[in-house]
């Protein structure tokens, strides 16, 4: 009798993180939405295994594998990446003010990488007026419907721009803007970060133009000394 017999069949939980742990790959590395990085992660482990789909670990689980992986695969690269995301969505909060914008997502809480986009939330009475604003400022645009799921957005605005010319991400940059009643803002996010070494306003769910530039001052930039000591601290 083998080793692999003796020790019987997998724990359900040990399935679930080997599901995460894939899913958290193909999100980095190929920028999939959380949702298709884990039924295609459940295939890779599982394959079409009866009852496969039981295995099917949580979000929570997902951004834990993928903070572990970013850690020990993309230390060189997504922190950088992940300030110029953050900068460019501060430039364009600046620039819908009016509309009480709020980052929300991976380039808020820090999973984000070169794939991410960035995902914000618009407060208005309508969304013809967030439209309207646009073309008003030549800035073109698609619009869809939010979806039966979601019925606290009224429509989903989606942009692609040019990457920044610092060189740090590359391509299109998609940027999702999600509008919404004013009064969503009375709800508390779904969804929050439970790690404790995240900064404060990366464990908010959303964050306003004054907490992303709270965010960008006080976080260090890449390759500075103390961010490095920071990542270590995070490990330990």
């Amino acid at each position: 009798m083998n080793d692999d017999a003796l020790r019987g069949p997998p724990r359900r939980d040990d399935l679930k993180t080997a599901i995460a742990a894939a899913a958290a790959r193909r999100i980095a590395e190929e920028g999939c939405d959380y949702a298709s990085a884990k039924r295609r992660a459940v295939r890779d482990v599982l394959g079409e295994a009866v009852g496969a789909y039981g295995a099917m670990p949580d979000n929570l689980l997902v951004e834990s594998e993928l903070r572990r992986y970013l850690r020990l695969f993309a230390a060189d690269s997504q922190p950088a990446q992940l300030a110029a995301l953050r900068r460019l969505a501060l430039q364009w909060m600046r620039r819908l003010e009016c509309f009480n914008p709020h980052l929300v997502g991976a380039v808020l809480n820090g999973t984000a990488t070169g794939h991410s986009g960035i995902h914000l939330n618009l407060y208005a009475d309508s969304a013809k007026e967030v439209e309207i604003f646009l073309l008003d400022q030549a800035v073109p645009f698609d619009a869809r419907d939010a979806g039966p799921n979601s019925d606290t957005i009224e429509e989903v605005l989606e942009l692609l721009l040019p990457a920044p010319r610092d060189g740090v991400l590359e391509g299109a940059i998609g940027i999702t803007l999600n509008v919404m009643d004013p009064i969503a803002l009375r709800v508390a996010p779904a969804s929050r970060p439970r790690d404790p070494d995240l900064h404060p306003v990366e464990r908010a769910g959303r964050a306003s133009v004054e907490m992303v530039e709270r965010l960008l001052a006080e976080t260090p930039e890449p390759g500075d000394g103390a961010h490095a000591a920071r990542a270590a601290d995070s490990d330990s």
